[in-house]
């Protein structure tokens, strides 16, 4: 599998460089992120305190749209301080085949093309490049490293996964994006690989059906800064303490940005579901603040809560609804080079008001140093 993921990227490369004289535009991005974090609690199980991931992203006019590639590589999360505390480093294992050992992979595959105000996507694709976006907590890569103030973990989105995405509107009004994929994407099948991308049945492992992920989203106009959408998984899942499983999960997220004034921006998210999927939350409300002192100087201070689901709180004790305050300086060095020093601190860790077995819980910090490095290429050509 790692060779053939090495071999499908490789291949790709060659060929937008054959293919490339003929093209309009080819964009070539790639970058490395390093990051680095000690925990206050159980630190000294941490044996691997500095991980990283790489990033190859590929765009090309090709006929009527543009097919954007997507790879990827992450070094082995092991016992990282993310494995001691749950979401403080989102970008951890982004790319881990079956028995969570890093790895280089093809994430995404997609091609775009526009019918007037009406854009389409269609591939192999990261939902979330799509919907529940917000201008100051989307990219643990240059802004917060805590998962929760990446992306609402209310809202249930499958892994990189083969989907539709229709997006209508423009800046000046409001845009509808409508959205239908494999509710199982490819780090949600227990195998990892990309022939269990498009099977839509019951998977072979679990033995509970697979299902469909929709979504819908109305963002108003950009001088209101507002989003509402609503999601349905129809997976069939199992319940924390092994009950009927369930037939299908739903629910509804809003997000908002805006300014106050000068160079600070602000974001904020809230979503609930129906409790109906194996992950613990069913609530999350989260609020994010950014200011620029320059364009190569920021800071941003975010804070996320999450309610915890019925099921999980009657599978563990002093389970205890989870709370992430966090702070960061991103220093933009140089035209490739972003550092940022971060520190991170935890109420009620991985969702336990108190240590459990072998797991973190109560009050803990987390401190850690990002290194980003990327560059670009654009290669334009008048046919």
């Amino acid at each position: 599998m790692k060779n053939m993921n090495r071999l499908s990227i490789s291949a790709i490369i060659a060929l937008l460089l054959l293919i490339q004289p003929s093209l309009a535009e080819v964009t070539l991005e790639a970058g490395t992120t390093i990051v680095g974090q000690q925990a206050s609690k159980q630190n000294n199980s941490i044996n691997r305190d500095v991980i990283g991931s790489v990033d190859l992203v590929m765009g090309a006019d090709i006929g009527p749209g543009r097919l954007h590639i997507y790879g990827e590589g992450s070094t082995t999360p092991a016992i990282s301080a993310n494995s001691v505390i749950a979401g403080a480093n989102h970008d951890a294992g982004s790319a881990v085949d079956k028995n969570g050992n890093g790895r280089v992979q093809l994430s995404a595959i997609r091609y775009d093309f526009d019918i007037d105000r009406l854009n389409v996507s269609l591939g192999v694709q990261d939902l979330t490049a799509f919907a529940d976006t917000t201008a100051v907590s989307n990219d643990e890569t240059s802004q917060f490293l805590a998962g929760p103030l990446v992306h609402n973990p209310a809202v249930a989105f499958p892994d990189y996964t083969p989907s539709l995405v229709l997006s209508h509107g423009a800046e000046d009004v409001v845009n509808a994006t409508l959205l239908v994929a494999n509710a199982y994407g490819l780090g949600d099948n227990p195998s990892a690989n990309y022939a269990d991308l498009f099977k839509f049945g019951r998977d072979k492992n679990t033995n509970l059906r697979k299902g469909i992920f929709t979504l819908a989203e109305l963002r108003l106009p950009n001088d209101v800064g507002a989003t509402l959408g609503g999601w349905m998984r129809t997976s069939e899942l199992p319940q924390h303490l092994g009950g009927a499983n369930r037939n299908s999960a739903f629910g509804v997220y809003a997000n908002a940005d805006g300014g106050l004034g000068g160079n600070t921006l602000w974001s904020a998210r809230l979503g609930w579901n129906s409790a109906r999927t194996t992950d613990e939350v069913i609530a999350h409300a989260s609020m994010a603040v950014e200011h620029s002192y320059t364009e190569d100087h920021v800071i941003a201070l975010g804070v996320a809560w999450n309610g915890l689901s019925p099921d999980f709180r009657s599978t563990y004790a002093n389970a205890a609804n989870p709370m992430v305050a966090e702070l960061y300086y991103r220093w933009q060095v140089n035209e490739y080079v972003a550092i940022s020093p971060d520190v991170q601190y935890w109420s009620n860790a991985n969702s336990l008001s108190k240590n459990g077995v072998g797991r973190v819980g109560g009050s803990a910090w987390v401190c850690g140093l990002r290194v980003q490095i990327g560059v670009s290429h654009r290669m334009t050509h008048t046919e």
